[in-house]
């Protein structure tokens, strides 16, 4: 039987889809995205900790699905298209955020500090784990990345995102939670460089 913890990334998914159809203004968004991080927070309490020594393993398995996400995005013009309107908006977002009161640092803290803490323990510590339990290995995987990747973009411009959330539940199930933290925080921050820091220079 799945515990009712299984319904906090649901919920988690409910709330941030229902806000994003509201199209908030950047400072809204932030402030309000920002509370809603920190309101999950505490489901870190409900999830397993461990980190196996040999995490470093997992760098290599994350820089391959990168490479398979660019390929499929390359290798179907559709794909490629919506990820880079999502990266694009991305972009415009983060720009319009930095200018709202604490926005650059509400922007980073919530990138680099909530994003993967709150989404790792929801979508592999509690989600993979449930339905592992229930329904085996291979759908804790593709469940937990499927809803992740919805999360991040409904549509084909998923598809990259479900590839690369892959290697983050590889290196959940295989070295913990810290493992896939600490890789949600790379891509976090490669993106934020990309989309705002190297625009601003």
């Amino acid at each position: 039987m799945i515990r009712r913890r299984v319904l906090l990334p649901f919920a988690f998914v409910a709330v941030v889809i229902a806000f994003a159809l509201y199209r908030p203004a950047p400072c809204t968004a932030l402030y309000v995205g920002t509370a809603l991080y920190l309101l999950f927070t505490p489901a870190g309490l409900l999830a397993g900790w461990r980190l196996d020594k040999r995490f470093p393993l997992a760098f290599p398995v994350y820089f391959l699905t990168l490479l398979a996400a660019g390929a499929v995005a390359l290798a179907v013009p559709q794909i490629g298209q919506e990820y880079v309107e999502m990266s694009k908006a991305q972009a415009k977002f983060f720009e319009a955020a930095s200018r709202c009161p604490l926005g650059a640092f509400l922007t980073a803290f919530q990138a680099l500090v909530l994003a993967p803490l709150v989404e790792e323990v929801l979508f592999r510590g509690i989600l993979f784990e449930e339905v592992r339990r229930r329904w085996g290995l291979a759908a804790a995987y593709v469940t937990s990345s499927f809803v992740f990747a919805l999360l991040h973009r409904p549509g084909l411009g998923a598809v990259p995102i479900f590839i690369v959330a892959l290697s983050l539940a590889y290196a959940y199930h295989k070295y913990g939670l810290p493992a896939s933290i600490m890789l949600h925080f790379f891509q976090n921050a490669a993106a934020l460089y990309v989309n705002y820091f190297s625009r601003s220079w």
